[in-house]
């Protein structure tokens, strides 16, 4: 068996979750419960009763491609040749890796606490990665000096998320404008998958907006239930983006034509947003009303319950004893936190989080 494999843990987040029993509140899975409409797998299926289902360019059906490009617009990103539709948004953080970074010379800074993918897929290329935290005393508020300060010699690139899985934060404009500011040459891989799950008045903003060395991540599996769909997409400058595309075609050929069809129809469907905003409101009030500490998310639909102890042991306690579903926080890099997922129905989200508080209070 390969080594650099072998030594890669496996998923905790999984392994919490195999755990659970019938029954169980589930506070931990990000996976949404809502419905997507049928009616964009209806015109995906039209379209190859008429067409077949082949193979699409190895970067993806053009269409889509253009699509996505004046979708987000963003500057120096708004082309086709902009974009590689993927198997999920996983596969295009792990094609940036993968074609950005010389495993001999580069590393990767990552921005923490962090889905715990993110140092495993360095891992799995042999790129070396360090992580920087963002401070849990002021609710791991993005920092771009923090950040910055973290750059050393051999970094060759950033990778964020906004909002970011666990926390739920959101890194305001002001703040990515300052890290593009100091970056110069370094590139960035910015996540977006949440991007259209977040909460504030104002439109999400993008570091690639000011940051011409940005590489975006992103699908429609959150914010549109389409998470079985494995249908992602990489945005990035046209260059490096021929690297992407060739490692895409040696790993997968080219994702799903069936998928980019749905996709297509999909793009044009509003996000779950409205839904999110509403239950993020309810769970406020519930944490209020337990007393609990956590940090109130500016999106995604995650959220962080401080504990001050081994979460690892407090999660399988919770698993055991009161039949909550949890994340350790150590599995994102945040040692002394919670995560847990609010996807939940309204009423299994308030069991689930009395239940938290009197485990605590124990």
């Amino acid at each position: 068996m390969n080594p650099t494999l072998a030594a890669i843990p496996g998923s905790l987040i999984r392994a919490l979750n195999a755990q659970k029993r019938p029954g169980d509140i589930d506070l931990g899975l990000g996976e949404p419960l809502l419905r997507p409409d049928v009616a964009w797998f209806e015109a995906a299926t039209e379209w190859v009763r008429e067409f077949g289902c082949p193979y699409s360019a190895n970067a993806g059906m053009l269409e889509l491609r253009t699509k996505l490009a004046t979708h987000f617009a963003y500057p120096g990103l708004d082309r086709p040749e902009n974009v590689c539709v993927t198997v999920g948004s996983q596969e295009a953080l792990y094609l940036a890796i993968k074609a950005l970074c010389d495993p001999a010379t580069d590393e990767v800074l990552i921005v923490s606490p962090c889905y715990p993918a993110y140092p495993k897929l360095c891992q799995l290329e042999g790129v070396a990665h360090r992580e920087v935290l963002l401070d849990p005393e002021r609710g791991f508020e993005p920092d771009a000096d923090r950040v910055l300060a973290a750059i050393g010699p051999q970094t060759r690139l950033v990778l964020l998320a906004s909002p970011a899985n666990p926390t739920g934060r959101v890194w305001p404009r002001a703040e990515l404008e300052k890290l593009a500011a100091g970056l110069g040459e370094v590139a960035v891989l910015v996540d977006e998958v949440y991007r259209e799950l977040d909460y504030s008045d104002q439109a999400p903003f993008s570091i690639a907006t000011v940051h011409p060395h940005t590489f975006v991540a992103n699908s429609l599996s959150k914010s549109h239930a389409l998470t079985g769909l494995r249908l992602g997409w990489l945005m990035g400058p046209a260059e490096p983006m021929q690297a992407v595309v060739k490692a895409h075609q040696f790993v997968n050929t080219a994702a799903s034509t069936f998928s980019q069809r749905v996709a297509l129809a999909a793009l044009d469907a509003p996000s779950h947003r409205a839904h999110y905003m509403a239950q993020r409101a309810r769970l406020l009030q519930l944490l209020d009303a337990a007393g609990l500490a956590y940090v109130a998310p500016d999106g995604a639909f995650y959220c962080m319950l401080r504990i001050g102890g081994d979460s690892v042991k407090a999660a399988f306690a919770l698993l055991e004893q009161e039949r909550v579903v949890t994340i350790p926080g150590v599995a994102f890099g945040a040692e002394g936190w919670l995560r847990i997922s609010w996807v939940a129905p309204e009423e299994a989200l308030a069991e689930g989080i009395g239940r938290i508080a009197r485990f605590l209070q124990c």
